[in-house]
Order: C-alpha cells, then sequence, then structure tokens
C-alpha cells in the first residue's frame, strides 16, 4: 500500500500528469481566461500580454464582492495554473530544455513544474508558479519580460562561446507540433473508398435533396439524419461499419478538414503495445480513422465515429442534446493562419526560411490570426507558390490576362517565358492569344462585359505555362475551398509538384485540381 501511493506522488508521476494536462491548460487559457485579440504564438513578447492580463484579473478579483470568496479564488487558481503552462512554454522555447518537477511541498502542493533551461547553459530550473506569485506582488508589469530576457542573455552569451550553438527544446507531447503519421494503406484506401461513394451515400441519407458542399452548418443536417436512422445507441453500434455510418463518419471529418486544415490519421494495431497506449486493444484511436492537426501547436483531434455515437448518447444520458452538436467539434480546431502556412511551405522547400520571414514581418500583427478556407489560398499567393484571377470586376480585360500570365510564368524560374498576349474579335475581345516560349497559343474565351473575366478559359489556359515535363514536375493546380459566405471568390492557382500538391491538399484543408 505503502508503495503505491509513494509512486502515485513520486516527481515522474506528477510530472508526466502535469505534461499530459498540459494540452487541456492552454486551451483553456486561450478559450476561457485570456481575450480573443491574445496573440498565441508562444513569442516571448507575448509574456507582457498575459502579465497585464493576469494584473488585471487579480485587481478584480480582490475589488469584487459579488461572488463568494472561494469562487473567486477557484477561478484565480486556475487562470493562473493555465498561465503556467503558457509562460512554461514560451520559457523553454527562448532557453531549450524541458519541464522537470521541483518536489519540495508548496503549501498543501506536493512540490510544483519547472523549466529546467537546456543542460548547456547552466541555468538554475525556473518556477512559473513563483515568478508568476512575485509578479503579482510587485505589480510592475514587466517580471516575466525580464525572465525572459535574463534567459536570452544566457543563450546569447554561449553562442559567443561557441558559434552557431542553439538551445534544443524538448519536445513537449500533444503541445509542440510534430509532423504527421505516415498514411497507413488502410486508411488510403478507406479515403478512396469514401470518397468514390459519395453520390450513393447522398442519395441514400437524404434522397439526393442536399448540397454537399462541406460548409459547417451542413452538420446540422447531417445530426439530424442520423438521428432519425438511430433509436439507440446500441442500433448505432451495430450498423457502425455500414456504408451510410463510415460515409457519416468521412463526411464530418472531411467538413473538419477542409474549414481548419486537419489531416486523416490512422494507427494500426501493434500487438507489442502496451495495454491502453496507442496501438493497443483498449486504446480509442487504434484502428479507427481520425482527424488530427499534429503540425499545429495545441491542435484538436477528433474520431468521428465518437463524435456521432455520443449524439445518441447525450439524448441516452441527459435527454437532450448537449451543447452545439456536431458543429462543436470544429470549436476545438485550430484553422490556418499565415504563421502556419509559411512554416509548411518552408518544410516542404518551396519557399526559403528568408521569404518566409520577410513574408510573416510583412503581416506581423495579425500572422497568427485564423485563417478562414477561402483565405488560405491568398496566403499561398503571398508566400510566392500561387497566383489569383480577380472574380470582380477589372478596369482592363487584356491588361488582367496579361498580368495572370507573366505571374505565372514568372513562378516557373525562366522555364516558361509568355508575350505577345492580345485580345481581339468580337464585342468584347473573344479570342485570347498569346506567345508560350514563341509558339502561338490562343485561347476561346466568353465576357459578360468589358469587366469580368472567363475563369472557365483561364482554367483551360493556365496547363501552357506549365513547365516542360521532362525539365520540371511543377505544374499549376486550381485551388478549391470551402465557401462560408455570400461573395465572390478570386480563382487561385497554386504552383507545385505533384508530391507538395499532396502535402498541401491534406494539411490546409484544400482540393487542388
Amino acid at each position: 500500500m505503502m508503495a503505491e501511493t509513494q509512486a502515485e506522488n513520486s516527481p515522474q508521476k506528477l510530472l508526466q500528469t502535469w505534461t499530459d494536462d498540459l494540452p487541456y491548460q492552454l486551451l483553456l487559457l486561450e478559450k476561457v481566461h485570456l481575450p480573443e485579440d491574445f496573440s498565441f504564438d508562444y513569442c516571448p513578447k507575448s509574456v507582457a500580454a498575459l502579465e497585464t492580463c493576469l494584473l488585471e484579473h487579480d485587481g478584480s478579483v480582490q475589488e469584487s464582492e459579488k461572488r463568494p470568496e472561494f469562487e473567486e479564488s477557484a477561478k484565480q487558481r486556475e487562470f493562473v495554473e493555465s498561465a503556467m503552462a503558457y509562460l512554461g512554454e514560451v520559457l523553454l522555447g527562448v532557453a531549450g530544455g524541458a519541464w522537470g518537477w521541483h518536489a519540495r511541498p508548496v503549501g498543501d502542493l506536493p512540490g510544483q513544474p519547472v523549466v529546467c533551461p537546456d543542460p548547456d547553459l547552466g541555468l538554475s530550473p525556473v518556477a512559473p508558479m513563483l515568478l508568476i506569485s512575485y509578479a503579482l506582488r510587485v505589480r510592475t508589469g514587466t517580471a516575466f519580460a525580464e525572465e525572459t530576457e535574463r534567459l536570452r542573455q544566457a543563450v546569447t552569451a554561449r553562442q559567443q562561446e561557441i558559434p552557431g550553438w542553439q538551445p534544443v527544446k524538448e519536445h513537449t507531447p500533444h503541445v509542440d507540433p510534430r509532423l504527421p503519421l505516415p498514411e497507413d494503406p488502410v486508411l488510403t484506401a478507406w479515403l478512396a473508398a469514401r470518397k468514390e461513394a459519395l453520390s450513393g451515400w447522398v442519395e441514400d441519407a437524404f434522397a439526393g435533396a442536399w448540397r454537399w458542399n462541406f460548409h459547417p452548418d451542413t452538420l446540422d443536417w447531417l445530426e439530424a439524419v442520423v438521428k432519425q436512422r438511430f433509436a439507440t445507441v446500441e442500433e448505432f453500434d451495430a450498423a457502425c461499419d455500414e456504408p451510410f455510418v463510415q460515409g457519416a463518419c468521412w463526411y464530418l471529418g472531411e467538413v473538419i478538414r477542409r474549414n481548419k486544415g486537419a489531416v486523416w490519421q490512422y494507427i494500426p494495431f501493434d500487438p507489442d503495445a502496451e495495454p491502453w497506449a496507442l496501438g493497443s486493444r483498449e486504446n480509442v484511436w487504434t484502428e479507427v480513422p481520425f482527424v488530427d492537426q499534429p503540425d499545429k501547436r495545441v491542435g484538436g483531434a477528433a474520431i468521428p465515429l465518437g463524435c456521432l455515437r455520443e449524439l445518441l448518447l447525450d439524448e441516452e444520458v441527459h435527454g437532450e442534446r448537449q451543447g452545439g452538436g456536431l458543429r462543436d467539434e470544429l470549436f476545438w480546431f485550430r484553422a490556418s493562419s499565415y504563421a502556419h502556412v509559411g512554416a509548411l511551405l518552408t518544410r516542404m522547400g518551396m519557399v526559403s526560411r528568408e521569404k518566409a520571414e520577410s513574408v510573416l514581418a510583412g503581416c506581423a500583427g495579425f500572422a497568427h490570426h485564423e485563417l478562414p478556407p477561402h483565405e488560405v489560398p491568398g496566403a499561398l499567393e503571398e508566400f510566392g507558390v500561387a497566383i489569383s484571377a480577380h472574380a470582380d470586376g477589372v478596369g482592363d480585360l487584356e491588361g488582367s490576362y496579361t498580368r495572370i500570365l507573366d505571374d505565372a510564368a514568372a513562378l516557373t524560374d525562366g522555364a516558361v517565358t509568355i508575350t505577345d498576349v492580345r485580345l481581339y474579335g468580337g464585342e468584347y475581345g473573344e479570342t485570347l492569344e498569346f506567345a508560350r516560349n514563341g509558339v502561338v497559343v490562343t485561347q476561346d474565351t466568353e465576357h459578360r462585359s468589358h469587366k469580368y473575366l472567363d475563369h472557365l478559359a483561364i482554367m483551360e489556359f493556365i496547363d501552357h505555362v506549365d513547365p516542360d515535363p521532362g525539365d520540371d514536375a511543377r505544374r499549376f493546380y486550381q485551388v478549391q475551398f470551402v465557401y462560408l459566405r455570400e461573395a465572390t471568390y478570386d480563382s487561385y492557382y497554386v504552383f507545385a509538384t505533384p508530391e507538395q500538391a499532396t502535402v498541401l491538399e491534406k494539411e490546409l484543408g484544400l482540393d487542388l485540381h
């Protein structure tokens, strides 16, 4: 009995519990405690804003007499604990190292988590809880920034001693971004089968009377038909392998993927896995398709089959729907951002690190803001890997076609040159002509007026700007995305290899054709 108690309260167990809880604490800080305009970019500058919020909240708690004291103190403790998680991750980003545990009791707590900087720095651990307590006591608003600067100076001093040295941060599970798992053949086959069966599934589920446009609002339709089909969890479980349920799982996952930039993942059974570990029969993530955001800090993850089953379980347990149903699943997923797109393009070698940093510096004020699906292609254009065709009125048809062709040719690094662009014939100019590497190309067009481009014609002639296949594998792909509101949407074409296009589709929620 004593051994079990000791193991439960051992520093290793307490540290494991803390690190396992970090994603929840960080989400709690973002979704509950801090304002929407707080920049969760984990950069050193953000801790100054965090300190300001803590001071303001601490002051309001001290002055408030509207709630019982224990409620206010509980809320304050919750805020402090989640702030500890964020502050610690920022400090680790500056000085490297990993989370540790200081076993000396603090009040009624059996110790506290600490940040252990990279061992090469020779620094003592930093306790985020003590740093927050100090900040609330002195109330200068600069305590976090001063500690961050102290660590940065230690890193600089080490780099002066050893040029090229960089602090190494130990990976924090489920917090730090990571590469997606290699796609399992079982998942590849399942995704292909679901996509091929889509039209039949729509006809079966909704008698064909449904626009499956992957808009979040369509999840209300999906939820309704699931509840019409199944009266109990047992009925649902008995049909979980049938086409309707499997199609519903795919559609729910696709709505998440296309709106938030998640990837499909699959973990096969591993006979050597420990009980309840990933790959074991006991683990709910084993042998079931799920959507995940491994390349985003504190990204979301969900098993569509479990989400659908929960709809019926909620009704059995509570007698009514709890929360917002399937659309609530999107809440836990982090949308793409300029920073995320830049990191992905850099990882694939589509843009240089210098180029990515230049673009992000130009949009520093919103680099970490969430991008709705229709703005992701615009980010690709900003990073110089895509072109656009304006959907609204243009001042000059011929000039606009010339710009599109010139912009496209510029991405080929000289492999293709476009000259002598002209639009002639018909009331609005119905034939587009240009020379590709000196060879004349003509394209029929159709215009409603002098103001609007023919986007179908652009889809056809953009192929002429592709480099010769034997020289360069890159080509232009039309980008399709979820349309979230009534508006005019520009057409986008991304220039990529087939392998790069596959990654962009999977990780940014796009369809490339």
